[in-house]
């Protein structure tokens, strides 16, 4: 179970924290130059339902419909399953890419399911720009044992 927890934290973690540029939704295809809401460098916070919190920066690129980017979390996150344990998310940087709507290109919302050590996990995440402010909330769906589903969320403001 131990090994179960470490692996299913830091993958379900940063799986949610780097929704916000991997989410995939549906859309066609943009104009390829067009420069989108979700451009430019974020800086926030990033908060667990337990209380816990870390900073956060999101350096993005917007083109189209096309999200490419880097995101850091820092020290000080951990993520509660409950039975399943919790897990401190270690400071970290990771580049993602995704895509918005183009019907409106503020709003993100994805799903993502991937297994971990056979067990089942989807992560659903909303997001959304509006002017120089980024709100997102990840919730965890773990299997119904772990006897809750973690959230994360985040505000982050233009730099």
């Amino acid at each position: 179970m131990k090994k179960f927890t470490a692996s299913l934290f830091v993958i379900v973690a940063m799986i949610a924290v780097f929704a916000v540029t991997t989410g995939s939704a549906s859309a066609a295809p943009a104009e390829a130059g067009k420069v989108g809401p979700y451009d430019g460098v974020f800086n926030g916070t990033l908060y667990a339902d337990n209380g816990s919190k870390a900073p956060i920066t999101l350096n993005l690129t917007h083109r189209g419909n096309v999200v490419d980017g880097t995101v850091f979390v820092g020290k000080g996150l951990t993520v509660d399953a409950g039975i399943c344990g919790a897990g401190a998310i270690p400071e970290t940087a990771v580049t993602a890419s995704g895509k918005t709507s183009t019907k409106n290109p503020k709003y993100l919302s994805a799903s993502s399911d991937f297994e971990v050590s056979g067990v089942a996990v989807t992560i659903d995440l909303e997001s959304v720009v509006q002017g120089n402010k980024l709100s997102t909330e990840a919730k965890i769906d773990l299997p119904w044992l772990c006897g809750g589903d973690p959230t994360l969320t985040g505000t982050l403001y233009r730099a």
